[in-house]
């Protein structure tokens, strides 16, 4: 039945498109979405959002309050700097 209903959710997921994330999360001052294959990060204090591989190479580097990063599919970091302080998140894109 388990597998079943896995079978179903990923045929589902392929049928409309929507792609699951880790990094799904939010709080008063900082969003990090995911729309399509892009990556959405957004917060009225943010001032610079990095993309890195999981080996620490830089991809991407963007800077003001909303930034978009396009993305494929694996594993990512994020570094995002809000007001004092450095936000941090795994980035699963799958």
């Amino acid at each position: 039945m388990k597998k079943v209903l896995v079978s179903l959710v990923m045929f589902v997921t392929l049928l409309t498109g929507v792609t699951f994330a880790d990094a799904a999360k939010s709080n008063d001052n900082f969003t990090v979405r995911f729309r399509e294959n892009t990556l959405v990060v957004a917060s009225q204090d943010l001032e610079e959002a990095r993309i890195y591989t999981l080996d620490g190479k830089l991809l991407l580097k963007e800077k003001g309050s909303y930034v978009e990063f396009e993305l494929v599919p694996g594993t990512y970091r994020l570094y995002a700097k809000v007001g004092d302080h450095m936000e941090r998140r795994r980035i699963e894109l799958r």
